[in-house]
């Protein structure tokens, strides 16, 4: 791989140098030599990549050239594999794919990465789009030489839908399972002791609105994904709105022992919004945080009027992990196990791709976690504005400066089950 220099593209972690055009011109050229192998790899139904040594794609087989297409156009050569798939964070990376922060715990730089010190590699590689999408994929990287040229031979596997399969198995056999069971042991008690109605009333309606509640949670995901869901603006108060989240979770068995306040100072203002989505994002924010608290803790939710934008947060007092940072908001990736790993993947798919919002982290073991939602104002028409225009919150995750680019980091973090990204996240 070609040597860093002090002058060299900044990185935080894979190396930053890129080969020129005609340089890929060339190596592309050159596998051309190898008569058949373009064929074969055009056969291929997955997804199959040769990139050189500095992570740049010289050959993308049928495959991924159809699948990419309508986006990128046929000329994708010289990109990588994140900026070729979209990754937000190969867009906020100093120089591009495999260079960001986050990009430590990418099992897709990983892979490459490994491949290009000579060794096979196998990884799981999670990564949200730009425009607030998500591939579940499973990544292949082998040595591949030519020509007295080191090269990475990838493939790549959409594991999405088996993904959400593992999901909703987790949710309808455990968690709406024991719902469930909670609806037929307050009803058994209803059969014993009739007389108990008034004592049991409330509670079995609370548990029977849980469970109608995440099964509506989770056709709203399913048709978000799908693009077929229907946004309805209209004017709502924030002080109301804050109120209807915070009152139903302060009667939930995860709400036991724990405080959840609306915060002072709480602002009260009239925007327009899609009430039903605003509430389930809040809402998803507000479960987050009190499965992450102890008992004791607080929990406040609030909302903010600023000249340029309205803002809603949500505040807990226990800081995440710096690696847990790095990979929030990804799909399917959560610190309480397999199958879990929607919650906060929901918060910025709602927000960004449907609400025009924006979302953001603040986390430290001083001032806790704060996760916060921002939407901008209407334009002089009373137009809403486009998605992705929300003036951005500040983040931590770009607080950090940059390493010496004459070191760049080659950390592998590695998971059990080889993954080659970090077990833990909220999910």
């Amino acid at each position: 791989m070609a040597t860093q220099t002090p002058d060299a593209p900044k990185t935080f972690h894979a190396p930053g140098g890129r080969r020129s055009t005609d340089e890929i011109l060339r190596q592309r050229s050159d596998l051309g030599t190898l008569g058949g192998l373009a064929t074969m790899l055009d056969c291929m139904p997955d997804w199959v990549m040769i990139l050189n040594e500095d992570r740049q794609i010289i050959f993308g087989n049928k495959a991924l050239r159809d699948s990419v297409d309508g986006r990128v156009g046929p000329n994708f050569l010289g990109l990588r594999m994140g900026e070729l798939l979209d990754c937000r964070q190969a867009v906020l990376a100093p120089s591009g794919c495999g260079t960001g922060l986050a990009c430590r715990y990418c099992g897709g730089v990983n892979a490459i990465l490994r491949a290009l010190d000579g060794k096979e590699a196998n990884f799981e590689c999670r990564i949200a789009t730009s425009r607030a999408g998500a591939y579940d994929l499973r990544v292949w990287a082998s040595p591949f030489h030519w020509q007295d040229q080191h090269h990475v031979l990838v493939v790549a596997i959409d594991e999405s839908n088996e993904k959400r399969r593992q999901v909703l198995e987790k949710i309808f056999f455990h968690d709406l399972l024991n719902t469930a069971a909670n609806i037929h042991g307050i009803s058994d008690l209803l059969r014993i002791d009739p007389e108990s109605v008034d004592e049991l009333k409330d509670d079995l309606y609370r548990t029977a609105d849980e469970l109608v509640n995440e099964i509506r949670s989770q056709r709203l995901l399913l048709a978000a994904e799908r693009n077929e869901l229907q946004v309805n603006f209209s004017p709502e108060n924030s002080q109301e709105l804050v109120e209807s989240v915070v009152q139903p979770y302060r009667h939930q068995s995860l709400a036991v022992g724990r405080n959840i306040v609306i915060a002072p100072g709480n602002a009260a203002f009239v925007f327009q919004t899609d009430k039903t989505l605003l509430r389930r994002v809040l809402g998803n924010l507000l479960k987050n945080a009190l499965e992450a608290s102890k008992p004791g803790e607080t929990i406040e939710l609030g909302a903010e009027e600023k000249p340029e934008r309205f803002v809603f947060w949500c505040q807990s007092p226990l800081p995440i992990p710096r690696a847990v940072q790095l990979q929030m908001f990804q799909r399917n990736f959560s610190t309480k196990g397999p199958g879990r790993g929607v919650g906060t993947y929901s918060v910025r798919l709602l927000t960004e791709r449907y609400l025009g919002g924006q979302v953001s982290l603040l986390s430290s073991p001083e001032s806790g976690t704060r996760f916060g939602l921002s939407f901008a104002k209407h334009d002089a028409n009373g137009k809403i504005l486009e998605v992705g225009t929300a003036h951005p919150l500040p983040s931590a995750l770009t607080a950090e400066p940059f390493p010496d680019p004459r070191t760049p980091s080659r950390q592998c973090v590695l998971q059990p089950g080889g993954t080659g990204q970090t077990s833990p996240t909220t999910g």
